[in-house]
């Protein structure tokens, strides 16, 4: 409740967790969320990969390093993160959509128009219809880019 609120106790109560042994995972990462805002990308990094080492598969801490890593530019390991994020917890609507900012990046547009897909199906319609432009632009790139590769050589 006091994350919620950004009231500043909150990383305090999250330490003590930590020390009491008492959710650790979901403490290190709700930190690294905290130290990211504050914009301590290194102490975020740190957060977000101890709360892996306590659990590989915690699906927000990897989805989180894959926000930290698309800050930073290095879009090959924020996809490797948002692909485990969505392998763990395929129900996580959020890291679909960043999966497919990723990989567009990364010039899978075909991956990226399924990725996108994906998330259209787990939110809702209002959400859903947000992603309508970006995917008809993917699309429309993609038979662009097939076009190309069929034309006159």
């Amino acid at each position: 409740m006091f994350d919620e609120r950004g009231d500043c106790k909150a990383a305090e109560l999250y330490l003590k967790a930590i020390e009491e042994g008492d959710c650790v995972a979901d403490a290190y990462c709700n930190l690294g969320i905290i130290e990211s805002q504050k914009r301590n990308t290194t102490r975020a990094f740190d957060c977000f990969t101890t709360s892996l080492k306590h659990n590989p598969r915690h699906s927000e801490a990897h989805y989180n390093l894959g926000n930290l890593y698309f800050d930073v530019n290095d879009f090959c390991l924020a996809q490797i993160h948002y692909e485990i994020a969505a392998e763990v917890d395929p129900a996580f609507a959020n890291v679909y959509f960043n999966l497919a900012l990723v990989q567009a990046i990364n010039h899978d547009l075909a991956a990226a128009i399924s990725a996108l897909s994906k998330y259209q199906e787990l939110v809702s319609e209002d959400e859903a219809r947000n992603a309508d432009e970006l995917l008809h632009n993917l699309k429309k790139s993609l038979a662009a880019a097939k076009d190309s590769r069929c034309g006159p050589g």
